[in-house]
């Protein structure tokens, strides 16, 4: 029970049951102090009878007795007139705090659809911290190719990139060619749209912070590339203090701080290929590399679609700006809209450098507009696909490469070289 109910409790509700106690505690007196007066009379009707007794003169009735009825009548009035606005004023909160016990109720009630009805936790794992799922690769005539172990992305960062509407989607259709099937009924699923919105009231209650999300990756660079993540980090320091709107980051004319053209690539095919993180929810080529969903990313190109959810982006540059590149990134697709020069989208690119549900007051979205990655992340990412036709000509058929490659990258600030590695899994 939340420090509002309690609070609710303790004051306008414990008033209403302050009075109801006082109105049967005077009525219990009332009964029993007839009762005791009654008791006197017995064995005495003829003499005592009510209508008998000679009762009050016109001068005391119309004074005494009267004036004690109306003091008590003004009394209750009064009683009344106090308690009735003060029952009026703590609407608001009895209505915030209905409104919060429905959503904890709602919760619960995802979570058991999560744990124990759905299943989801088989494999995206408790509380959304990612896993894996048995997968059967098939052929585009329904053959046998491969049994795999796909990774489910985690989803404790899903409300980030992805608007609320668009999750519901995902949950209802599901994604076809991987492990997730439709679960909503209008998909063809078992679920009711109330346990849908059930399951993602409970994904609200999980959902990463910010500065969680940008020590998730940052670990991951500490690991992979520790001095290449000290220079991120001096451009993030940087930026604090003229960025002042994301959206609007460009590293063009020194406006804003920026990493070298191959530190950007070096940190952009990193964090392309980021898939042992979070279960690839950070990770580009989870969507845009063949087989980089289970661990093999190229190995199963001849397999139409499997792994490789999003469309192949060698050549991306000749299809949209630089900034719309950006932009697109950064907010994702909406369901409908315009993105680039002339495609439109269907709301499951998502955004990362913003928060998808800031602004939808329908939703408990956090008040932070960032999202999971910074925009200089997503800036070196944009680089990175923007040159993937000139570091991999390998990739521009869409193939396997035929020879591992690698770009010498250096590092600001560094006496010696980095090797960046490029993996089989380049093309987003």
């Amino acid at each position: 029970m939340t420090s509002t109910m309690l609070a609710y409790m303790t004051t306008q509700r414990a008033i209403g049951l302050v009075v109801i106690a006082l109105v049967f505690i005077g009525g219990f007196f009332f009964v029993w102090t007839q009762i005791r007066v009654g008791r006197k009379e017995v064995g005495s009707e003829i003499e005592l009878a009510p209508n008998r007794k000679p009762y009050l003169d016109d001068a005391e009735l119309e004074t005494k007795k009267l004036n004690l009825a109306l003091w008590s009548a003004a009394g209750l009035l009064v009683v009344i007139c106090v308690t009735l606005p003060m029952y009026w004023l703590a609407e608001a909160g009895r209505e915030s705090g209905a409104v919060k016990d429905f959503a904890s109720t709602f919760v619960v009630r995802g979570e058991d659809t999560y744990l124990n009805g759905a299943k989801c936790v088989s494999c995206h794992g408790p509380e959304g911290v990612g896993g894996q799922a048995s997968f059967v690769i098939t052929d585009e005539n329904g053959g046998y190719v491969s049994s795999v172990l796909w990774n489910a992305p985690a989803l404790n960062t899903v409300l980030w990139r992805f608007s609320e509407a668009e999750v519901r989607d995902i949950l209802n259709y599901g994604r076809p060619g991987s492990p997730m099937q439709p679960w909503g009924t209008i998909g063809g699923g078992a679920l009711s749209d109330q346990q849908i919105n059930n399951v993602i009231d409970y994904l609200w209650s999980f959902q990463l912070t910010p500065k969680e999300m940008t020590d998730e990756v940052d670990k991951a660079l500490e690991t992979k590339a520790p001095k290449l993540l000290a220079r991120l980090n001096e451009v993030r320091e940087a930026n604090k203090k003229t960025l002042k709107d994301p959206l609007a980051y460009e590293c063009v004319d020194d406006k804003y701080a920026c990493l070298t053209e191959q530190e950007n690539l070096q940190l952009g095919e990193v964090l392309f290929n980021l898939t042992d993180v979070a279960s690839g929810a950070y990770s580009c080529a989870r969507c845009h590399v063949p087989g980089a969903s289970y661990g093999e990313p190229w190995k199963s190109i001849d397999v139409l679609g499997r792994g490789r959810y999003g469309p192949n982006l060698i050549g991306v540059e000749s299809n949209m700006t630089i900034t719309q590149h950006f932009q697109l990134i950064m907010k994702g697709t909406e369901n409908g809209k315009l993105y680039g020069a002339n495609q439109q989208g269907d709301g499951r690119m998502p955004g990362f450098g913003t928060n998808a549900n800031f602004g939808d007051a329908t939703t408990p979205a956090t008040a932070d507009t960032s999202g999971m990655y910074g925009p200089e992340e997503v800036w070196a990412i944009v680089v990175y696909e923007r040159n993937l036709s000139t570091e991999r000509p390998d990739l521009r058929a869409n193939a396997p490469a035929a020879q591992a490659t690698s770009v010498t990258a250096p590092v600001t600030g560094s006496t010696t070289s980095t090797t960046v590695p490029t993996s089989s899994g380049s093309s987003r």
